[in-house]
This record gives C-alpha cells, structure tokens and sequence, in this order.
C-alpha cells in the first residue's frame, strides 16, 4: 500500500499519511459495523469484498490502515477524495491495489494469520454447504445453493494464490511452510 497525500480540512496543509496494517487495523475494521454484513465481521467483510474487487474496500481498507494515527487518523471521506487522484483515476491502478492490499495483509503475522483462518472458515462453510446441498430435493434452492458455495469456493482459491510465494520469488525454506496451510 502507497503512502497518501490527505487533505484533512480545508484550513490544513494536505499531509502524507503511511498505511500501517496491523492489529490497530484489524480492530477497527473488524468493528467497523459498515462494514460488517450477513453474520461476518467488518474484517472478513473487507477481505470479501477486497476478493471481489468492491472498490468501496479500497477506501476502508486505507482509511483504517491510518489507525495508528490516532486522533489525527483522517476521515474516510478525506481518504476516498485522496484515492481519486492517487488511484481512481487510473483504471489499472486501481485493479492493481486489491491484490496489493490483500499482499498487504499477508506481510503482517498477525494478518497472515487471520487470512490463514478465513479461508479454514470458507473451507469449512463449503464442506457444510456440500452435505446440505447433497440432501436437498429443491432443486431451483440447490442450485442457488451451489452458485453461492462456487462463489465462496472462488474466493478462496483466488486468495490461496496471492498468498502462495510465485515461482520467481526466493525458495521458502521449509520453517516458514505452515503460512501456507
């Protein structure tokens, strides 16, 4: 994630703010009750939404990435007029920072680690998803059963391989194999 410029208020200085991803983060965006929909927290929410390139998540994801900043931590408003000129008006730069953000995600453990256990979630809700589906005698419900276990399954497939190290990367040495799992 880059570094923005923020105009805080029209009376202020536009000031560079450095994203920092880390529980500060994590805890604001699992709090964050915009964020959270259909059962899941405002963090699994943003990863979601991030894996389904809902531009909306590009906003969030900056504006709580400025939480170590406290109370100087810019609105989200500030935040999205910010990305209109770093980002949004650039069709490609704005394709490129959903994968940079969930790459983003990854580098901090804890992070990682949060990751790691979305997709054990996703795998377990498809495995559950599965045996209902197998038992359903409606078959325009399974059927819509089976397009959501898709989409999920796609989701987790997509975020499984940002998460794994491509080819051209160093060889990871086998203490560092269960990020992968």
């Amino acid at each position: 994630m880059q570094a923005l410029t923020v105009q805080v208020n029209p009376q202020a200085q536009p000031a560079v703010f450095t994203p920092k991803l880390n529980y500060g983060f994590y805890l604001q965006t699992r709090d964050d009750k915009s964020l959270a929909k259909n059962g899941q927290d405002g963090f699994s929410a943003l990863v979601n939404g991030l894996l389904d390139e809902n531009v909306d998540m590009i906003i969030a994801a900056y504006h709580h990435s400025f939480a170590w900043y406290n109370r100087s931590q810019p609105s989200a408003t500030a935040v999205e007029e910010a990305l209109e000129t770093a980002m949004f008006n650039d069709e490609k730069a704005t394709d490129e920072a959903f994968d940079d953000i969930l790459k983003s995600l990854q580098a901090n453990d804890f992070l990682a680690r949060k990751l790691n256990e979305f997709i054990k979630n996703n795998d377990k809700l498809t495995a559950t998803m599965k045996k209902h589906i197998e038992s359903m005698t409606d078959e325009d419900k399974k059927d819509q059963m089976e397009i959501g276990m898709t989409q999920i399954d796609d989701s987790t497939t997509k975020l499984q391989q940002l998460m794994t190290p491509q080819e051209s990367s160093p060889k990871q040495d086998e203490s560092d194999s269960h990020l992968l799992n």
